[in-house]
């Protein structure tokens, strides 16, 4: 069936809800602070209502932000998927880039 959907995880997800800092590798788009949906060990999802995002798009990602902390620590990721939510939302899918 081509409408099938195939669920190309690597590693299972957790619902969990963090507070996460996106900044696009492009300076003309501003930083935004996001709370996830659900994360894996490769990746996140979160809801935005910013609609410059689109996959292939690279972005860094620090994950429990906190402002002046000497502990935030940023890894580099792309997204993968933007869909439509409700109330002028969108999903955004981030795989994060293995660091090792």
């Amino acid at each position: 069936m081509a409408d099938e959907f195939k669920d190309r995880r690597r590693t299972p997800r957790s619902n969990l809800q963090q507070v996460v800092r996106i900044r696009p590798f492009d300076p003309q788009f501003p930083p935004e602070y996001c709370t996830t949906f659900n994360i894996s060990a490769d990746g996140l999802y979160f809801a935005t209502s910013a609609g410059h995002y689109s996959p292939g798009m690279n972005v860094y990602v620090t994950a429990d932000f906190q402002p002046a902390s000497p502990m935030n620590r940023s890894v580099a990721g792309a997204v993968v998927r933007v869909e439509q939510l409700d109330n002028n939302q969108f999903g955004v899918a981030i795989h994060i880039f293995s660091d090792r």
